[in-house]
């Protein structure tokens, strides 16, 4: 095992998807247009995987109740009042919290993150797929 807080470095998969799949039925409608853009640029980069589906769902099921919690803290404050009227934390700090660190890992894991992105390996990724993309592909000739 590599030292602490060091990541693999991310290889193509052989046989990884060559199209984007269509948005999970589970993930709420305001995540579509994020799950193409990560979508695509996974397989575009030769990472994307059907096995790897669940996770990228996990992402965003984990990213929305993320921004959930974050509306509800913004509406009903951090402490809320109990039904004896003392206050308490807002549960969905539990939710912001637990989400937010799902969010970093797969992020990170997946390479979505700036952070992540940065690295050598998935640098040198991204540079080769741009290297090869056809810049025609877009025009179907």
């Amino acid at each position: 095992m590599g030292a602490p807080g060091k990541r693999p470095k991310l290889l193509s998969i052989e046989g990884g998807l060559k199209t984007v799949p269509p948005v999970p039925i589970t993930l709420p409608p305001d995540m579509e247009g994020e799950w193409n853009i990560a979508a695509a640029d996974l397989q575009g980069r030769g990472l994307l995987s059907s096995s790897m589906l669940p996770i990228l769902e996990t992402y965003f099921i984990s990213l929305w109740t993320v921004r959930e919690a974050k509306k509800s803290i913004a509406e009903h404050g951090v402490l809320i009042k109990a039904g004896n009227g003392a206050l308490k934390p807002n549960p969905s700090l539990a939710l912001f919290r637990s989400g937010s660190e799902i969010v970093a890992r797969l992020s990170a894991e997946l390479g979505l993150s700036a952070l992540s992105r940065s690295r050598t390996g998935i640098r040198n990724q991204e540079l080769a797929a741009d290297s090869a993309a056809d810049p025609f592909d877009a025009f179907d000739l």
